[in-house]
């Protein structure tokens, strides 16, 4: 869990005071912290990093991603044209869309990028239409892990990838066509907290991937978790020497594929501690066994809680010192499953206060909705320098109207 130090607190409440609420802000300074991180972790290894946009496409941090030099990855043709527009060249832009349209195929194709394949089919179709041709393809190694079962994207279970039992078909498929397999990608699923599952998973795919004589690249997928609770230990970074690159460097001297590189695409590790979304109490209701403080944000704001009962820390940014109560911290929305923390302590809170969701930097924003017709919240940047900027703002009551009726 992020702990928040006195000089941001007073950050964060100034944002609030110049630019209203429910605004999301991201520290700068934390993303590029993360990045430093894996990358120091991960040295010494052949390894090109991506982000996977899907986190948190906001152009800050996009931009920042840019210039930390990492690569994208991307699962939609909007969110491929949003980072070729961005600057990324296309030879660091791997695009993952899943059940692959043919026009998303040819779309993605003609602007030059990779595509990583993940179902026989496609992968068929990808041949008749670009005999020939590069390709990544994504492997199902039956090995699934993650904070909440929506999340597990590998397994028996789990639409992703094709199964490594299906390797043969694999190669059939890239005879006929003469398709070069020139990477493999995996993906087990996200919020991993645990080093020695996620070599587990990458094992599966080293092992299948012997098979395949012309790879350039590795793909060990992201989904590297981060703490939400006050007693969760952080990803304990100092195993991975011993579990995952020492193993790697070997893995990659005894491999038939020459120059061959280590790919990760984290999300969450990067972003999600970056984040806070700022709300207002309007409302502090005593029920007949729960106290309610009702805020102007709500669920399409950050539907993690209720989607997934995901933990977010609440804090009471204006009244930090006051005595805990507790509290469900509900939001605006009419529906019954809108919160975002249930008989939870927090320093008193009164109407007026603002208070601060924690962690909220990856799969915020970039979920939200405009569901009861509410606006999105603002996205504010605050610079490593300190400097703040407004980087989108919220829409007012006019321009939701205008937007619905569009040209009628």
């Amino acid at each position: 869990m992020t702990i928040l130090t006195p000089s941001q607190r007073e950050t964060l409440l100034s944002c609030a005071d110049q630019f209203g609420t429910p605004t999301y802000v991201y520290f700068e300074e934390t993303i590029v912290r993360q990045i430093s991180t894996l990358k120091e972790h991960l040295s010494g290894l052949p390894l090109r990093l991506l982000y996977a946009m899907k986190a948190n496409h906001a152009v800050p941090v996009m931009k920042t991603m840019l210039r930390e030099g990492l690569g994208i990855d991307a699962v939609s043709p909007a969110e491929l044209e949003y980072a070729l527009q961005l600057g990324f060249p296309v030879d660091r832009v791997l695009f993952s869309a899943n059940n692959m349209t043919d026009g998303e195929m040819h779309f993605a194709t003609k602007r030059g990028v990779m595509l990583n394949v993940g179902e026989l089919s496609r992968l068929e179709s990808f041949g008749q239409a670009y005999p020939g041709s590069s390709v990544c393809v994504r492997l199902n190694g039956q090995v699934g892990a993650g904070h909440h079962e929506h999340v597990i994207t590998a397994g028996d279970k789990s639409k992703f990838g094709i199964p490594v039992e299906q390797i043969d078909a694999i190669h059939d498929i890239a005879n006929r066509y003469e398709l070069t397999i020139v990477g493999l990608h995996q993906h087990i699923g996200s919020g991993i907290m645990d080093t020695e599952t996620l070599w587990q998973a990458i094992s599966v795919i080293l092992d299948a991937s012997v098979s395949f004589k012309d790879l350039r690249f590795i793909n060990v997928g992201g989904g590297l978790g981060i703490p939400y609770r006050p007693d969760e230990s952080s990803l304990d970074m100092s195993s991975f020497d011993r579990l995952i690159v020492e193993p790697l460097k070997q893995f990659i001297a005894d491999h038939p594929s020459e120059d061959l590189s280590i790919w990760f695409e984290p999300g969450r590790f990067f972003t999600a501690q970056s984040g806070v979304l700022l709300a207002h109490v309007n409302t502090v209701k005593e029920g007949t066994v729960r106290t309610f403080a009702g805020t102007d944000s709500g669920m399409n704001h950050l539907v993690r809680p209720a989607m997934y009962g995901s933990y977010h820390h609440v804090v009471n940014l204006s009244n930090p010192d006051g005595p805990e109560k507790t509290y469900d911290v509900v939001g605006n929305i009419c529906e019954s499953s809108d919160f975002f923390a249930k008989d939870r302590a927090v320093a008193e809170l009164r109407e007026g206060d603002i208070i601060g969701v924690l962690d909220a930097g990856a799969y915020g924003m970039s979920m939200t909705t405009t569901y009861n017709m509410r606006s999105e919240p603002a996205e504010v940047w605050i610079e490593s320098s300190g400097d703040i900027h407004l980087s989108r703002p919220r829409k007012s009551v006019d321009e939701m109207v205008a937007d619905a009726l569009g040209s009628h």
